[in-house]
């Protein structure tokens, strides 16, 4: 995963990530930056998979996000 706001990139589930949001483990839908706190909601698996036939068909490039 990149962010957005700072460009830096990281394993989406790492700890780090989520070590000072007190919603650490409930399981929200947030993807959090470790290095800069930025916070956006994750992709649904709906648009990642539609995403994923488009790279396939040859309609869009894979971003390596």
């Amino acid at each position: 995963m990149k962010c957005p706001l700072c460009g830096t990139e990281f394993s989406v589930g790492d700890p780090a990530a989520c070590k000072r949001c007190p919603l650490a483990g409930s399981g929200c839908n947030l993807v959090c930056c470790p290095n800069c706190g930025y916070e956006w909601p994750a992709e649904s698996k709906v648009i990642t998979k539609m995403k994923d036939v488009l790279v396939k068909l040859g309609l869009r490039h894979e971003t390596g996000q």
